[in-house]
């Protein structure tokens, strides 16, 4: 139902002459209530109330769009100027709220210009319960359309509708089969961000006696293409009528936007602490302590992981029925939280250092030999060899030519060591891997132990 609202009012936010007749039937409903149940008493003079509403509404639009230019102004720059332009001109609600609050100061001053003031006239009631309807209802919904529209995805998608609109005008689409013998598929049929899936209501709509093989084939948070499978399902021919039958209904349970969300896409938080940490670090930010404190609270995130089971309670369910859903593993999440970070900061020893010093504060919480493994593997990744070897030899290669930083990156690579080589005896691991690890670390312990500078 929460859905099928706010799809409703996406569609009337499209086209200014939708919300113009809902805003006109809502008001004079309203006007029409009010003055029924409260005439007014006749040769009372209303001027000083509308006169009130009148600056109150003129304040508000004005000092809206100077704040909505400013925001367009430094959207302008980050993005392109040409955006705005578009978001006049294809906006139709921004339209609808200029010219609505500009019409409601007109009407209430025209009441009392033309003299139609008194309480207990219809008019003026007009101007006031429209008045309220636009700055408790119409007011607040616009700050959040221009702070949804402002948004990079918001741009991009428009753009993207815009012009893909523009080709199924002028040109002949070619049509396209996905379809596989003995499956049946699921097509997508709107693009954008696979938001969330409903889990709940997909377990209850597939039966429990279900022989068929249903494989979700996007992950949440991945980008879908209109077309593109979302399910397919692998049935014999006696269960094919039931699936055929509810194909709408299954694809309901798939919700897709032009936003990720926090709602069981554990990588979209990381994504953007990592964005911010990528952006800290660029020589025209050259903030280093806020990309620390994301790597801080990266490491929060990825303890946690290694801390869960690999597979989420709702796959656990699912599976129970022959469904299966595609989902972010532990080395995925490991990479996206660390390989970017090191990438673009890797000539900052404070920040290799700290990635080295996170992931030493993550290795007392893991007991799972293969998640050990990766968390090693990302730091064997970060091509630290010259801290193992004579700077005489690896000068050239070396990004770091102060021994202090040498010194200090050798530091919390030997933590690092010692961490993992008592982690691997705790645990008494036989993995091959882990013991090849362990005995290249005490090498190069002793090997650090000897050779500082």
């Amino acid at each position: 139902m929460k859905r099928k609202f706010f799809l409703l009012h996406e569609h009337i936010k499209q086209d200014w002459r939708y919300l113009s007749v809902v805003a006109y039937v809502i008001v004079a409903t309203l006007t029409i209530i009010l003055h029924i149940l409260r005439p007014g008493q006749e040769g009372v003079l209303l001027d000083g109330y509308l006169s009130t509403l009148a600056s109150i509404v003129a304040t508000l639009v004005v000092t809206t769009f100077s704040f909505v230019f400013v925001a367009l102004q430094l959207a302008s720059v980050q993005f392109s100027p040409r955006i705005l332009r578009s978001f006049f001109e294809y906006d139709h609600f921004s339209r609808f709220f200029l010219w609505s609050f500009l019409a409601c100061v007109g009407y209430l001053m025209g009441l009392q210009y033309f003299g139609f003031s008194d309480a207990s006239l219809i008019y003026p009631k007009f101007g006031i319960v429209g008045s309220f309807y636009l700055i408790l209802l119409v007011f607040p919904l616009f700050i959040h359309h221009v702070v949804d529209n402002i948004n990079a995805s918001s741009i991009t998608q428009n753009i993207a509708k815009r012009t893909i609109k523009e080709i199924d005008e002028l040109y002949e689409v070619a049509e396209f089969d996905l379809s596989k013998p003995k499956r049946l598929l699921i097509l997508n049929k709107e693009s954008g961000y696979l938001d969330s899936i409903l889990y709940k209501k997909l377990f209850q709509i597939i039966p429990d006696n279900n022989q068929s093989k249903v494989l979700v084939k996007p992950h949440v948070g991945s980008f879908v293409l209109v077309g593109m499978p979302l399910v397919e399902i692998e049935c014999s021919e006696t269960e094919r009528d039931f699936y055929q039958q509810n194909l709408a209904k299954i694809s309901n349970q798939f919700i897709i936007s032009k936003f990720r969300s926090y709602e069981q896409d554990i990588p979209f938080g990381i994504r953007q602490l990592v964005d911010i940490a990528i952006k800290a670090i660029s020589p025209a930010v050259n903030d280093p302590t806020t990309a620390l404190n994301c790597i801080d609270y990266l490491g929060n995130i990825i303890k946690k992981a290694a801390l869960s089971n690999t597979i989420s309670k709702e796959a656990t369910l699912l599976q129970k029925k022959n469904i299966y859903i595609r989902e972010f593993n532990f080395e995925q999440l490991v990479d996206m939280a660390f390989d970017q970070i090191y990438h673009w900061g890797k000539e900052d020893y404070i920040i290799v250092r700290h990635l080295i010093k996170t992931i030493t504060n993550i290795l007392p919480f893991v007991n799972d030999p293969d998640k050990l493994f990766l968390l090693l593997a990302e730091v064997e990744d970060m091509e630290l060899s010259f801290l193992k070897e004579d700077y005489g030899k690896v000068e050239a290669d070396c990004p770091f030519k102060k021994a202090e930083h040498r010194n200090s990156l050798r530091d919390h690579l030997a933590d690092l060591y010692e961490m993992a080589i008592s982690k691997i005896e705790q645990l008494g691991l036989d993995d091959r891997k882990l013991l090849t690890l362990k005995k290249s670390y005490e090498r190069n312990l002793t090997f650090m132990e000897r050779n500082r500078g």
